[in-house]
């Protein structure tokens, strides 16, 4: 960190002094949207922790809606018992700044601050199936919280964001423009996608008949956006509520899928090592349904298998979308970075449908 973002991150911290002294401040390399830093305090004699973020409006492009939606649901998740199975998770908590407010506009950006919570681990990779079991049945409770929270009162910070067929026309556009030559390149990829365009239309045609409902959900479920008590091992807290916005509720599940099932790194170049993990794949199943069958329709249960498959193959859309394009999106270290990421979920997909994780009857929802 030079001298000049450390004086931005102490200024920022100061914003949202809790009335102590501050002791230092240190970058959290943790994320890839926002910058983050943690702050220690002296406080009535004992030591304290924040964490401080400088909001990427590039990305979240409405600031104001952004913060409306994190204080609407981590208001609704404080009004009861928020648990997991039979442990309560902690809810993540804003800390005001001096005046008040929520979050602070100051000359350098956009800031918000959290308190830290402390004595916890995250992981981007899976232990086992009883680590993924709980993942699950956090998020599923999480959702479970946020039942009655109508989605209505929320912001949609990214139009479509959720949107598969959005991401298919995307891609679409991107492969009729063909910017960068790449196409021909990658026709193998792009007739596996075409060859799967049918499940990209399944949740909207869904929505459209009302048979899949729209719910606030949290839009970003990767194991590593679960906290971990450090001594025993359990789900604590949630975090990264960025994208907790209307969506359809199986589009957590999928991704959770997605993220902790993955038997490789999501930019692996060895497609051998790709593939989904089927133990932890039952384990997230019985975790998610463990704290939301009782709120899940008829038509959701059936389409869970068939969610997993839906996100994955979104996913992959999108990071071929951005090698078509340019890589304009996505952050990548290497040529053809976004290739690699976007193969390793169309492997994920290819090996989902050959493990038959699908439901027993074509769900109830006519393909457009």
């Amino acid at each position: 960190m030079t001298p000049a973002e450390l004086a931005q991150a102490q200024a920022a911290a100061q914003a949202f002094s809790p009335g102590g002294r501050l002791v230092g401040v240190e970058p959290l390399h943790r994320g890839h949207i926002h910058d983050t830093f943690i702050s220690s305090w002296e406080v009535n004699g004992g030591r304290r922790r924040l964490l401080h973020q400088r909001m990427n409006d590039a990305v979240f492009q409405d600031i104001p809606g952004l913060m409306h939606n994190i204080r609407r649901v981590t208001r609704e998740l404080r009004r009861g018992s928020w648990r997991a199975g039979d442990r309560e998770l902690e809810v993540l908590r804003l800390v005001p700044t001096t005046e008040g407010e929520s979050w602070a506009e100051l000359n350098t950006g956009a800031w918000r601050t959290f308190a830290f919570v402390e004595d916890t681990v995250s992981y981007d990779r899976c232990l086992g199936p009883e680590q993924a079991f709980d993942a699950a049945a956090a998020f599923g409770n999480f959702q479970a919280r946020l039942f009655d929270l109508d989605a209505r009162g929320l912001v949609e910070t990214i139009p479509e964001f959720f949107s598969p067929l959005h991401r298919f026309r995307q891609f679409m556009t991107a492969l009729r423009e063909d910017r960068c030559g790449r196409a021909d390149s990658v026709a193998k990829e792009v007739r596996f996608v075409l060859d799967r365009r049918h499940l990209m239309q399944v949740i909207e045609t869904g929505i459209q008949q009302g048979r899949i409902p729209v719910r606030v959900i949290h839009g970003d479920t990767k194991l590593n956006n679960v906290l971990f008590d450090r001594e025993s091992g359990q789900a604590r807290c949630i975090v990264d509520l960025d994208t907790c916005m209307p969506g359809w509720p199986l589009y957590d599940f999928g991704d959770l899928v997605r993220f902790t099932a993955a038997t490789s790194d999501e930019d692996e170049q060895d497609l051998s090592q790709a593939g989904v993990d089927q133990g932890l794949y039952e384990a997230l199943t019985a975790g998610w349904m463990e704290t939301t069958s009782r709120f899940m329709n008829a038509d959701e249960l059936e389409l869970m298998p068939l969610a997993a498959q839906i996100v994955t193959l979104t996913v992959g859309v999108r990071f071929l979308t951005d090698h078509l394009a340019g890589d304009t999106y996505f952050k990548i270290s290497r040529e053809g970075h976004n290739l690699d990421r976007a193969r390793v979920q169309l492997r994920m997909v290819e090996q989902m449908q050959a493990m038959d994780l699908r439901p027993s009857a074509a769900p109830q929802v006519a393909l457009v």
